[in-house]
């Protein structure tokens, strides 16, 4: 599985994976991850099937695809927009 990232986000080697979201789609998940809101700890996003769209306050706007995951850094307000035929789910750290 690749990672779409730059420098500037990466999860700490060090984070240990903590839980984890159900599997959703575009139609399944929660209407809060399609606003704007934050972690308080290291995530990823994590596309298994179709494509997502992510969008934080730091300028990043990035389309993961299948098989890609993204770090979401703690403390920035981001948001997503899934396809339609999408599957994905969040994987925590602490």
């Amino acid at each position: 599985m690749s990672v779409v990232t730059t420098e500037r986000f990466e999860v700490p080697p060090a984070a240990v994976p903590a839980r984890r979201t159900p599997s959703f789609t575009a139609e399944s998940m929660p209407p809060a991850l399609g606003r704007s809101h934050l972690t308080s700890v290291w995530a990823e996003l994590v596309v298994e099937e179709g494509s997502v769209q992510f969008t934080d306050e730091a300028s990043r706007n990035v389309n993961v695809t299948a098989g890609q995951r993204t770090p979401i850094p703690p403390d920035i307000h981001h948001h997503i927009k899934p396809a339609q035929d999408a599957v994905f789910h969040i994987q925590f750290y602490r």
